[in-house]
């Protein structure tokens, strides 16, 4: 198919330039989510490692983020106990079981890396005594400010990820989770 067919023969320059604009492009926003729980004595007890779901509102936000720089910016994450399956909007789209107190603030502001696109890894760290519960099973990353003790809402919860199984965070444990959000490129 020739350059003239796909602009079709009639097209003026201006209709074929936005037919051209309109074309499709796809940046891919994916990556990763890496929970890591160790023990009082910092042995390794659990380590689960997932993809993470971007929901609508995190589509949003990024969105917004590229032409907006007040746009609100990632401040931490929630941890809860449900199962209900990740989805990009409704009930999946946010923390179902919350657990009380279990907001997290980031550990530090997220520095972005080149791997062959870009990753922004977000980590927050549960230290001994935070968060005692045997049964956390889905986390979710927030833009919310100020982060509160509640368990959000979709229009706040940019990704959200389910552990495969429960994790059981005792008292002297660590709980640490790096979310790894990676804008692939073409």
């Amino acid at each position: 198919m020739t350059a003239a067919s796909k602009m079709g023969m009639g097209d003026s320059v201006d209709v074929a330039m936005s037919r051209i604009r309109e074309a499709k492009s796809s940046v891919p926003v994916g990556g990763n989510v890496v929970v890591e729980l160790f023990g009082p004595d910092g042995v390794l007890k659990d380590y689960v490692i997932g993809p993470n779901l971007v929901t609508d509102h995190g589509d949003e936000h990024v969105g917004e983020r590229m032409y907006d720089d007040t746009q609100d910016i990632v401040t931490g994450m929630r941890l809860g106990t449900g199962s209900t399956a990740v989805a990009k909007s409704g009930a999946g789209s946010f923390i179902v079981t919350y657990i009380s107190g279990s907001q997290e603030a980031l550990d530090a502001v997220p520095i972005g890396v080149d791997v062959s696109g870009w990753r922004v890894p977000h980590i927050c760290t549960w230290v001994a005594g935070d968060v005692t519960n045997a049964a956390i099973a889905e986390v979710c990353l927030t833009d919310e400010t100020a982060l509160t003790d509640v368990q959000g809402t979709a229009a706040n919860t940019v990704a959200k990820f389910i552990f495969g199984s429960t994790i059981d965070k005792q008292a002297g444990d660590e709980l640490v989770v790096t979310w790894n959000v990676d804008f692939l490129g073409a």
